[in-house]
């Protein structure tokens, strides 16, 4: 943990400063293919797939299943699982039962990929046939296997009510075979991403942001070690689960905290949380006063009693900022 042995306001270099704690091993020791499995059902939920794997596709494999073939442009790298019965690139409609028949149809040639996998991150739009149907049914697929579930979960806007009905009645099976499932709002996204001036079609920079965080935790390529066994320890808090991500100036941590609380991706208040995993990212210019600020500022309203489990990693395209992903369970 840190903080043992250290000063609040030590501001040697990190890179030297934790060394003590952690020494990495090569990717080659650490990373396995299939370890982390990115998939994106479902028209949005491949694009998000796609935005988020292209960030770290040197450790973790892509999966994408949909029923329209536009969603595999581009997807060199994927393994694709086309769900079209009729042969002719139609998707499910507002057909969700289509969706999960042709899924379980299907079940067998992604059964090596859900095997090999222990944690799958699992993007989907909810609202039409396919990414209602098939991705609660994937996330079920999962579970059988062993594999520890994170989902993503796009819900339509509100003047798209018919939409929005299919993606409520989906929800709850999403929602039971996920360890963590976030719900987005469509309309949050949409409203931040002119804040960010990005598309937030393609998930404004959030979900990318938030998966590749989790990646690289997962990964263990970190100064200070996080790990599978750390995040079950917190996602096994009784109550419900978020994820949340936020990247600001190195100069302001409190301003990434406060993005964070902010992000569209956190639907719920963190007050009183019980558990909290954070892996913070910066450049070589990140101190031990940046953690103890971004953390202390960032766990000051959860319960007194909170578990928190903290990583770090230094990366040499941080310069300048840091990023904050962090796990929050309890609440």
């Amino acid at each position: 943990m840190l903080g043992q042995g250290m000063k609040e306001d030590d501001t040697s270099d990190i890179r030297a400063t934790i060394e003590q704690f952690y020494t990495p091993a090569p990717y080659s020791e650490l990373v396995q293919d299939g370890e982390v499995l990115i998939a994106g059902v479902g028209g949005i939920g491949c694009l998000w797939a796609l935005e988020a794997h292209s960030r770290c596709s040197n450790l973790a494999e892509l999966l994408l299943i949909d029923a329209d073939e536009t969603s595999f442009e581009g997807a060199n790298e994927a393994n694709c699982l086309f769900l079209d019965s009729g042969g002719e690139g139609r998707g499910a409609a507002a057909l969700p039962s289509m969706a999960i028949h042709r899924l379980r149809n299907g079940a067998d040639s992604i059964s090596e990929l859900l095997e090999r996998a222990e944690v799958l991150i699992l993007m989907a739009g909810l609202g039409g046939g396919m990414g209602s149907g098939a991705s609660g049914e994937l996330a079920k697929m999962a579970n059988q296997y062993g594999c520890m579930v994170l989902s993503v979960a796009g819900l339509p806007f509100a003047e798209q009510p018919l939409r929005y009905a299919i993606a409520e009645e989906a929800l709850p099976s999403l929602e039971a075979n996920s360890s963590v499932c976030i719900r987005v709002s469509m309309e949050r996204l949409a409203w931040q991403s002119k804040r960010r001036k990005t598309d937030w079609i393609t998930g404004s920079g959030w979900i990318e942001e938030l998966v590749e965080g989790l990646v690289t935790t997962l990964a263990r390529v970190g100064r200070i070690n996080l790990d599978l066994m750390d995040m079950r320890a917190i996602i096994n808090k009784e109550g419900n689960a978020t994820l949340i991500v936020g990247t600001g100036s190195s100069e302001s941590p409190n301003s990434v905290v406060e993005m964070a609380r902010n992000s569209p991706l956190n639907d719920v208040s963190i007050d009183g949380a019980k558990g909290c995993m954070i892996q913070v990212e910066g450049g070589p210019d990140m101190t031990l006063s940046h953690l103890t600020e971004l953390t202390d500022s960032f766990v000051s309203s959860m319960d007194p009693d909170c578990q928190v489990i903290m990583g770090a990693r230094v990366s040499d395209e941080m310069v300048g900022k840091l990023r904050l992903v962090a796990i929050v369970s309890g609440i």
